[in-house]
């Protein structure tokens, strides 16, 4: 199964998302040919994991999701919470647009709620907001970072995925901001 947000044309994006659109288009029974899932990150168990076939541990992870983006860390999140054995804790800031747009949202509440000792979960929606809503507003920062994720330890890894400009100019600035050393801040 497929979870697929069709980014149509907006005046923001007047061309929208031309892979989502053409994964709408697609009908059941369709055919379509992909590749994956591939990359220089690959959670072992434990803590352990490897970066471009390199060793690395850590007991605390920081993710940081924009978006769809929200995809590789929810991978590792799950094969973490998949073993009872795995002690490895993880502080997950999931910023979007608007309500709405926080894909499977659902799963990461009752994740949170399940494991509150080794799994946390906040918002913060940039656009549109409800009038009750509870988590942070506006865009990532400093302070965000400084009350929702791990402080910068050795044993602390950041794992972010989300549009380049927010990696660029707000995760890894304000990480960086806070003494995270760049050799543990990684980026699907």
């Amino acid at each position: 199964k497929f979870v697929i947000k069709a980014y149509r044309p907006c005046e923001r994006f007047p061309r929208g998302g031309k892979m989502s659109q053409h994964l709408d288009s697609l009908k059941v029974g369709d055919t379509l040919e992909m590749r994956g899932p591939v990359g220089e990150f690959e959670y072992i168990s434990e803590g352990k994991f490897l970066i471009e076939g390199q060793e690395c541990n850590a007991t605390r992870f920081n993710m940081i999701a924009g978006g769809t983006g929200i995809t590789p860390v929810m991978q590792i999140a799950a094969e973490i919470l998949r073993h009872p054995g795995d002690t490895t804790q993880m502080s997950l800031i999931f910023a979007c647009r608007e309500e709405n747009d926080l894909l499977l949202r659902g799963v990461l509440d009752e994740w949170a709620r399940l494991f509150p000792e080794k799994f946390k979960v906040h918002y913060i929606l940039s656009d549109a907001w409800p009038k009750n809503w509870k988590y942070s507003t506006g865009f990532v920062s400093e302070a965000l970072f400084k009350e929702h994720l791990y402080s910068s330890a050795d044993d602390v890894y950041n794992l972010m995925c989300g549009p380049p400009i927010m990696l660029d100019k707000g995760c890894t600035p304000n990480l960086v901001a806070l003494g995270h050393d760049k050799e543990r801040i990684f980026s699907f």
